[in-house]
């Protein structure tokens, strides 16, 4: 694993900070970073969260201890910061604070509150772990980097000086050998994401006979204090009770040792961790049924067809996977052999690129499936394969309030009933937002023929010449209107376009608001911009067509 030299990097701060930078800038997608040149103010990176929450981020290099020089460092920083009025601010510094140290950090919040974590040294290497490149990057003009590397691969030909060809053909030559060394099984290898060699068997026979078998034995401990642990004793009961799939660290391994076929060597590997798998069996013809919800007066509000493919099993049962016709909803059945008990659940996984048609009937079979109703589900052709359960918990996506899903199926329904009525169909933008909602409303209003209400209350006009200006001030009624017609009007939906033909807009105002001023513009430079205040009775409107009111 590639360690990161705190130390070494406190010498040269603007490495240090740029290191974290680049980390922050792959775990947040949309934090942006910050042009120290001028002073940072307070911040080195910055995000605004899909809430509209202002996030600001402070890297220091600072290694060792927080001293009372560094403390005032970081409330200079704060200061800064408050200017531009965060919602959150977090420190990342690689120290991780003790007890005097966290009560200081703690205090912060009395004169800035929006203080929220101290990120430190762990946090920062656990990241750093799984992406040694960004480590490799900020050292890359090391040469001590670059010999431990060679000295790692012990040899002189591991730096692979002919690039990807020799890389290539030496996994080739390894790959093709390690095949040799068991006639029973097949030996794959990859690096998994935190950089550990993942090492598969798989038996070149379809059912390996008991000298050819690959045998685990050891005991199995977890801890009772570790919430972790709990759950992965959890979920470690049920894959051997019904299938699935559960990895054990080294700590729940007691006295582990493997054996198997000679050549493999497997009783020389010290056991690290265990990925228990249940065998995936693929269901020759998917079974498909519909999920339907009850209220609990017994009427059904919202279905949807499911199709399960395939099944994992285990000591007393298994569980039947699927999905959704959209793909949006996961299924599982789980199914007891011993009580005859079923267990249905269904997850939501929002996917990229979808059509507003089809989210919309997802959200409203999510919208309705709330505890105090019941699920159903009946197998296709099976009026006897009928389940049905009492809901006990929703599925609403992360981070969504319970009311909020019934706006977001209603705002895809109206988007999906105007791409119909305009022909141009387009998945929903990334960035779609309840004001894009409400402009999706007020297109539809106008396709409708109505007038729709334009927000605002004063409304800017270029002026070329004082007798323009004189007439706008010259209205015995003490109210005058203004008639704009566009040949097209544009409105923009994430990176969608439409153009929905001539409209027209009228305001009607009561008073220029800067008559002084748009008077010495036209005497300076033979133009001004007149403010002009709406009237408060006669909002202004916009319309499509191109027919001027009278």
């Amino acid at each position: 694993m590639v360690k990161v030299p705190w130390e070494k990097l406190a010498e040269c701060p603007k490495q240090s900070e740029s290191l974290v930078t680049l980390l922050m800038l792959r775990l947040r997608e949309r934090a942006q970073p910050v042009d120290g040149a001028g002073g940072d103010g307070g911040r080195d990176l910055f995000e605004y969260t899909p809430e509209r929450e202002l996030v600001l981020y402070e890297a220091k290099s600072f290694t060792g201890r927080m001293t009372s020089g560094r403390r005032k460092q970081v409330e200079r920083s704060l200061v800064s910061a408050a200017q531009h009025q965060p919602d959150h601010w977090d420190l990342l510094v690689p120290i991780d604070p003790n007890p005097a140290e966290q009560q200081w950090f703690d205090g912060l919040r009395v004169a800035f509150p929006f203080v929220r974590r101290w990120l430190g040294r762990s946090w920062l290497d656990e990241k750093f772990a799984s992406r040694p490149e960004l480590v490799r990057y900020a050292l890359q003009e090391s040469g001590d980097y670059i010999l431990e590397r060679i000295a790692e691969a012990r040899a002189e030909r591991d730096v692979l000086a002919g690039g990807l060809v020799d890389y290539v053909g030496r996994a080739r030559a390894l790959h093709a050998r390690a095949q040799e060394i068991s006639p029973h099984h097949e030996v794959h290898t990859s690096l998994g994401a935190d950089g550990r060699s993942v090492v598969r068997l798989v038996a070149r026979g379809s059912a390996p006979g008991e000298q050819e078998a690959i045998r685990f034995t050891g005991r199995i401990r977890f801890a009772a204090d570790d919430q972790q642990e709990v759950e992965r004793q959890r979920r470690f009961e049920e894959t051997m009770r019904f299938g699935g799939e559960v990895e054990l660290t080294a700590d729940n391994l007691v006295e582990a040792s493997l054996a198997g076929p000679a050549g493999l060597g497997l009783e020389r590997l010290a056991v690290g961790g265990v990925r228990i798998t249940s065998p995936r069996h693929e269901l020759t013809a998917p079974l498909r049924g519909q999920v339907a919800i009850q209220r609990s007066s017994g009427i059904p509000v919202s279905s949807l067809p499911v199709s399960f493919t395939h099944r994992v099993v285990g000591a007393d049962g298994g569980t039947l996977h699927g999905s959704d016709g959209t793909g949006l909803l996961r299924v599982s059945l789980r199914y007891n052999r011993r009580d005859l008990f079923c267990q249905l659940k269904l997850s939501f996984e929002p996917q990229d690129s979808v059509m507003p048609q089809v989210m919309m009937p997802v959200l409203r079979f999510i919208a309705q499936s709330r505890p105090g109703c019941s699920m159903e589900l009946v197998c296709s052709g099976d009026e006897k394969g009928r389940v049905s359960a009492p809901i006990t918990a929703d599925i609403m996506p992360r981070g969504w309030e319970p009311d909020e899903i019934h706006l977001w199926a209603d705002a895809f329904e109206d988007l999906a009933q105007l791409q119909s009525r305009t022909g141009q169909f387009f998945p929903i933008p990334d960035d779609f937002t309840k004001a894009d909602v409400q402009q999706v409303k007020e297109i539809l209003a106008l396709l409708d023929g109505q007038k729709v209400v334009l927000r605002g209350d004063t409304v800017s006009v270029g002026v070329v010449s004082a007798e323009a200006l004189d007439q706008l001030a010259d209205t015995r009624s003490g109210m005058f209107r203004l008639t704009a017609g566009y040949e097209g009007m544009l409105f923009t939906l994430g990176q969608h376009q439409m153009d929905l033909g001539p409209c027209t807009e009228t305001y009607t105002m009561d008073k220029i608001l800067n008559m002084k001023e748009a008077r010495r513009d036209i005497a300076a430079l033979g133009h001004a911009t007149a403010v002009l205040r709406l009237a408060r009775n006669f909002p202004a409107v916009r319309y499509l067509g191109s027919e001027r009111p009278e």
